[in-house]
């Protein structure tokens, strides 16, 4: 990490320094803006940048900007350090969400209080925005440290006019009209995801909206079969596609998806199943400075986008009994109201909801439905720092009707530099 960012600078400010030697009569080499207005507008984007920010994601106007002497590039220099404080009841293994699949149920769910901190929320970013002719190039990589080893990228993309290649949310994801919330992943049932894609984003096709298409890549998960030899691989990209449209009151979209779940046999045959999904999403502006968040998604062999059934292997269902596979239906939704009681602090009260088609045959330890609450509040505390608190209480009921519940205080304390 070290040596890429030391290699990043030196880059920059050899570029630089190039261009000084090739303008002389530029004085200074670089100018350097932090924080402000000026900063912001310094290296305007043309109107075809797309901007999705999340909720609480580091200010387009905060970090360090570095203009080239030419004015033709920015560098921008942002990063976050996020301290997290976690109180449960049960000793859950994930700490920056309360997934509701992770819940023992039946005689298994025992009380079990512990604490924890820790610091993998923090982030660190750099953006480069060049004018070329026709448009502006745009190059995001920001990283946490919520990986498996520490280290994650969350974006890694490059956009010129109409087009973005790279890791940044998917179609899928509604990150605009996703409510705040000091755990990670957002409500149990919403679709907060990052993949690896082409994009293609355009507002001419529709008057009044803008439309996305893209080819997303996200591995079918169906772990429970690899005891069979089934391995799962992808043999074409997700094809994905969004609508959206913004007015006074708020924003409403809608998204699709098709994917093509793919199994290798011990036999060298390939086994291929179509599945489906859809999302629609809205935030309305609602009276006394609130807001309504309202989400819902569903598909077929799509399991692995709802946020607490991701990792989960839950694509594809084996029936022992009559020894065959199926795509179950999975369905997870949230709904959100949000309250400013002042300009510095807001908080907001979610209900999430998750299930999971059952057949005759599934085992009785499967996750049938589920869901959680959550009351979020905020505190801005100057400019850039802001603290949270979480109260959230999970529920999980499996297929033979055994359930638990799981109850989670969470503190965040962040500076955005």
């Amino acid at each position: 990490m070290r040596y890429f960012l030391t290699g990043i600078a030196a880059s920059f400010f050899a570029l630089t320094s190039l261009q000084a030697q090739d303008t002389p009569q530029v004085t200074d080499s670089i100018k350097v803006l932090i924080g402000t207005k000026e900063a912001a507008d310094s290296l305007n984007s043309d109107e075809k940048k797309v901007i999705e920010d999340a909720t609480l994601d580091i200010a387009q106007n905060r970090g360090l900007f570095i203009i080239s002497p030419d004015g033709d590039m920015q560098l921008r220099i942002l990063g976050s350090v996020r301290y997290l404080m976690v109180f449960d009841d049960h000793d859950l293994v994930f700490k920056n969400h309360l997934s509701t699949y992770e819940i023992l149920t039946g005689d298994q769910n025992q009380t079990l209080p512990n604490y924890f901190n820790g610091l993998n929320q923090s982030r660190l970013g750099f953006e480069v925005t060049r004018q070329v002719p026709g448009g502006n190039i745009f190059i995001r990589l920001e990283t946490d440290f919520a990986g498996i080893n520490g280290y994650r990228i969350r974006h890694a993309y490059g956009q010129y006019r109409n087009f973005i290649l790279g890791q940044t949310w998917s179609l899928f994801t509604h990150i605009t009209t996703l409510i705040s919330t000091v755990g990670f992943g957002g409500p149990s049932g919403a679709v907060v995801l990052r993949t690896p894609q082409i994009r293609y984003t355009t507002k001419d096709l529709l008057e009044g909206y803008t439309v996305s298409f893209g080819l997303e890549y996200f591995k079918p998960q169906f772990d429970q079969l690899d005891t069979l030899g089934i391995k799962s691989f992808q043999i074409m990209p997700d094809v994905t596609a969004r609508i959206e449209k913004r007015t006074d009151w708020g924003i409403v979209q809608i998204s699709g998806l098709m994917t093509l779940l793919s199994g290798g046999l011990e036999t060298g045959e390939v086994s291929l199943r179509p599945g489906w999904g859809v999302t629609i999403s809205t935030n309305v502006e609602s009276w006394a400075n609130g807001k309504w968040y309202l989400q819902a998604a569903g598909g077929q062999g799509t399991s692995r986008y709802l946020n607490d059934f991701n990792g989960q292997g839950l694509d594809v269902i084996w029936l022992p009994d009559e020894n065959e596979v199926y795509l179950p239906f999975s369905f997870g939704g949230h709904i959100g109201y949000e309250h400013y009681w002042s300009s510095k602090i807001y908080s907001n009260f979610i209900f999430s909801m998750l299930y999971l088609e059952g057949k005759s045959g599934v085992p009785d330890n499967l996750y049938n439905w589920g869901g959680s609450f959550q009351a979020n509040s905020f505190w801005n505390v100057t400019d850039g720092a802001r603290v949270g608190l979480e109260y959230l209480r999970g529920l999980r009921v499996d297929n033979g009707g055994d359930r638990g519940a799981a109850n989670r205080v969470n503190i965040l304390f962040f500076y955005d530099f």
